[in-house]
């Protein structure tokens, strides 16, 4: 597997005036991609398309090497997600969703976990409603990491935190591995 990510002729439409034409892109394994644009360029609904959450109208997409949509499930079990608004249940604590994120993952890491949560300066018994809005972006950090994912995903993982909350959910990115 020579690229992480591979799109060919990939079309994409959402009503009338939205419409991503023939994007072709080859992100080789083991680099940094970021997509850079105005509000609702299409970089959201790219990322959901290479997740499989929207279906293409055209053209072919390969993550880690698995067609997407066909092998969407197969993916998802090496990609690790961090979206642009949080997904987490509020009335779960940090450990709750911890053991919640795990019962799906076979290769989750209880010792990277344990690890996150120290150094992000999480407490497990804090529920997740209650955290800030730094503090909530470290805990799904934590949860795609966790899952010791060959491919991380971040859909403007940043926004918002202030500057030493961002060093520190950057930085813990920097560990991923690609490949399967």
């Amino acid at each position: 597997m020579d690229h992480a990510i591979q799109t060919k002729a990939l079309r994409y439409r959402a009503g009338k005036e939205f419409e991503i034409r023939d994007l072709a892109l080859k992100v080789p394994v083991g680099s940094v991609y970021g997509f850079l644009g105005p509000n609702g360029s299409g970089k959201t609904t790219t990322i959901r398309l290479l997740l499989g959450q929207l279906r293409p109208r055209a053209g072919s997409i390969s993550v880690l090497g698995y067609d997407v949509p066909d092998q969407t499930t197969q993916m998802l079990a090496h990609t690790g997600y961090v979206p642009e608004r949080p997904h987490l249940y509020p009335s779960l604590t940090v450990n709750e969703a911890m053991q919640l994120h795990a019962a799906f993952f076979k290769n989750w890491d209880w010792s990277r976990a344990e690890e996150l949560v120290t150094q992000f300066g999480l407490r497990r018994d804090q529920h997740i409603g209650r955290l800030s809005k730094g503090e909530t972006g470290k805990a799904m950090m934590l949860l795609a990491l966790a899952q010791t994912p060959s491919l991380l995903i971040l859909d403007e993982p940043t926004d918002g935190l202030d500057p030493v909350a961002r060093r520190d959910v950057l930085s813990s990115a920097g560990r991923v591995r690609v490949g399967r």
